[in-house]
């Protein structure tokens, strides 16, 4: 969905170890900052940078929502699962504008919930988990409101439901190497994890939304 090409400057947000920023170097030669609060994983993606080589992915602690880049500094932002921690998202769509140059792109994909009223269930899950979610539909009018424009919002649950799927075949498929470093109770807590996502999402209650934008030239 995003125009990539080799030199684009690319803000990955929620980087995690690394993943999608290694991809888009490997596949597309652009240069990645990947911002995420975790230490733990910014270590693991600089020693996987060092170990691939990779000196167009750089990774730094940063909170995304005090972050003050210069603007128009960015060719594309993008953002895999992560937003849903944030709750004044208003702002921090406001800096994503700000940050990209005429012409950039925005790719997000986030947590969202369902329109209509969510379950005793849902709403301790969201409460638990401190989330801030908002349906596909507000979510795109948000970014509208900000002054995006070709807003793309999509309630790409379906697919989401097939992922979760395949994630938990795979990972019963792996149990035994699991258990060589994790306790059962460890596995059967991710297997409970991934069985009551399913169910969210098959009930309506969870929702997983696409949204690509752009800011005008």
């Amino acid at each position: 969905m995003l125009s990539l090409k080799p030199g684009l400057k690319v803000l990955d947000v929620g980087c995690g170890i690394g993943g999608s920023g290694f991809y888009m170097v490997k596949k597309f030669n652009v240069q990645v900052l990947g911002v995420d609060l975790s230490t733990n994983m910014i270590q693991i993606g600089k020693q996987r940078a060092i170990e691939f080589k990779d000196d167009q992915v750089e990774f730094v602690v940063q909170d995304v929502t005090s972050a003050e880049y210069e603007p128009e500094s960015f060719d594309v932002i993008y953002s895999r699962d992560t937003i849903l921690h944030i709750e004044d998202k208003k702002s921090l769509f406001a800096n994503f504008l700000k940050w990209l140059k005429p012409g950039g792109e925005l790719l997000i994909s986030d947590y969202c919930k369902g329109p209509q009223e969510l379950s005793d269930v849902m709403k301790a899950y969201i409460a638990k988990r401190q989330y801030h979610l908002l349906s596909p539909e507000e979510y795109g009018k948000l970014l509208e409101e900000v002054g995006f424009s070709d807003v793309k919002a999509k309630d790409n649950t379906a697919r989401f439901i097939e992922i979760l799927k395949a994630e938990r075949e795979r990972f019963d498929k792996e149990k035994s190497t699991f258990l060589k470093d994790f306790s059962p109770e460890d596995f059967e807590y991710l297997v409970e994890d991934w069985d009551t996502k399913i169910d969210r999402c098959g009930r309506g209650d969870q929702k997983w939304g696409l949204f690509h934008a752009k800011k005008s030239v």
